[in-house]
């Protein structure tokens, strides 16, 4: 099994209440040698919705990840990341959180749209193309602009209208994903094996194998695996079939990272 864990989430990240020390304390128990504390620091269009996220807010984040570090150095190491929502709409105030702290990992994901969470559409009553259309611009402008290591549960839009009984897929889009992959495989960006949507309605990674599939034939090899837990008992769950699939599609590795840097020492699929 990986022994590692690069998208988890504790009580400072505004989605969830588990403190830091038992996330890790759940990731000892599954086996876990290493995780990336990724709590989330959205983007909006202007300054809606940004008093959640200022600076104090990255200075608590930080704390509680070295504090974590130095009580569990024998058992875990604990890095610190951030999960940035949007950094499209506001690339400088982006640009300046990740010059500003010394961040292990850097996911960017694309949650909203106009503001809203993707969670938060009557997937009923909206123009589904449409939307699917803007998700994927957003997608293209965060790769083509951000500053970041991974993107994110590429396909993370087919989970919230999956809980609505519609189905939306990128597999309908290969042109504009592997446009995606080209962009990220070219700027020397990764994407991450999102284990979360096998725990939901939609049973099945972000992305899809398909996506997976395309990303490796577009060059990308540079790949990180993340349980997007937000409680204790999700650390490390779906980890082992993710590395199974990585082993199916001929992905050569998984990538580890440490103060933004891709590390030379992979850890090998066997």
């Amino acid at each position: 099994m990986l022994y590692m864990d690069y998208h988890v989430h504790c009580q400072n990240s505004p989605d969830s209440s588990e403190p830091l020390e038992e996330i890790c304390k759940g990731a000892i128990d599954a086996g876990i040698k290493e995780i990336m504390v990724t709590d989330h620091y959205e983007m909006f269009t202007d300054d809606f919705g940004r008093k959640a996220y200022q600076p104090e807010y990255l200075t608590q984040c930080l704390e509680s990840v070295l504090q974590c570090r130095e009580k569990l150095k024998d058992q875990l190491y604990v890095g610190f990341g951030t999960e940035l929502g949007q950094i499209h709409l506001q690339p400088e105030a982006a640009a300046q959180v990740t010059k500003s702290f010394p961040f292990d990992f850097v996911i960017a994901s694309f949650h909203k749209i106009d503001n809203l969470d993707l969670k938060g559409y009557d997937y009923h009553k909206t123009n589904c193309r449409i939307l699917k259309e803007r998700y994927l611009d957003g997608l293209l402008a965060i790769a083509r602009t951000g500053d970041f290591d991974c993107m994110g549960h590429v396909d993370l839009i087919k989970r919230y209208a999956a809980g609505q009984g519609v189905s939306i897929r990128l597999e309908e889009d290969e042109e504009a994903v592997r446009e995606l992959f080209r962009i990220l495989v070219n700027r020397n960006k990764g994407i991450e094996i999102n284990t979360s949507g096998l725990r939901q309605v939609v049973k099945e990674q972000f992305p899809s194998r398909t996506l997976l599939k395309w990303y490796r034939e577009e060059g990308g090899t540079i790949v990180t695996v993340g349980s997007d837990a937000h409680c204790r008992q999700d650390v490390g769950k779906g980890i082992q079939e993710a590395e199974k699939l990585l082993q199916e599609l001929g992905f050569p590795y998984i990538s580890r990272f440490r103060e933004r840097k891709l590390l030379q020492e992979k850890v090998m699929i066997r």
